[in-house]
């Protein structure tokens, strides 16, 4: 027997639903920790359920269903294409999958502890080799989309690699280590929002209309 399954998505309201949690998580956080280190001591157990630097709580798990979502939509655009065109659209989906993946297994800290040096370091230098052979996709690409994707990758990279840096020499259990963490998982939060608002746009493009996924 053959069932088809349908399901329609509002991109509008989809992104803003997504937009609104991200920031109440990150505000979330703020608070706890603005309290916490300025007023009153609060439970462990309380902050670590909103700790953006923290493994599975709540916005870990919000951060990989972002980034699953990016691999997902991806999956889809490249289905829809000719075949020559699909390689690039495959190799972003499994990247973002592998950067799902990570969110929750912690894949980096495991390499960052292999190892005496940051790992944003070999990170930056594989995200630069990454970028250089993506440069003819970029080029194939409306020019709008092309700087939509260059200023989401922007944004996720230097809140991941950058801040990360930066963040290296302050005291894990303190105001500005709080802070320092809340501005890098909010970077990564916003350009897998911006690049996934892309993607789904590009998929409503394919379609012409409201998406409509089906599956036989």
């Amino acid at each position: 027997m053959n069932n088809t399954y349908r399901l329609n998505l509002k991109v509008t309201y989809y992104m803003r639903t997504l937009a609104v949690i991200a920031l109440l998580l990150v505000c979330t956080h703020l608070a706890l920790y603005c309290y916490h280190y300025l007023s009153e001591k609060l439970p462990w157990l309380l902050r670590q359920l909103f700790d953006l630097d923290e493994e599975n709580n709540l916005p870990t798990w919000f951060s990989h269903f972002l980034l699953l979502n990016n691999a997902f939509v991806l999956c889809i655009i490249a289905s829809n294409l000719a075949q020559e065109k699909r390689y690039y659209w495959w190799a972003l989906a499994i990247g973002f999958l592998v950067l799902s993946i990570d969110e929750v297994a912690g894949l980096h800290e495991t390499f960052h502890s292999a190892i005496d040096f940051n790992w944003a370091i070999p990170a930056g230098i594989l995200v630069a080799i990454t970028g250089t052979i993506f440069i003819p996709f970029l080029r194939s690409l409306d020019r709008r989309l092309a700087t939509i994707y260059l200023t989401s990758g922007v944004i996720f990279i230097s809140g991941a690699l950058i801040i990360e840096l930066l963040s290296e020499d302050m005291r894990t259990k303190s105001l500005e280590y709080a802070l320092a963490t809340a501005l890098e998982e909010s970077m990564e939060m916003a350009g897998a929002l911006i690049f996934l608002w892309a993607n789904l746009n590009v998929l409503k493009t394919q379609k012409q209309q409201d998406i409509h996924i089906h599956v036989n």
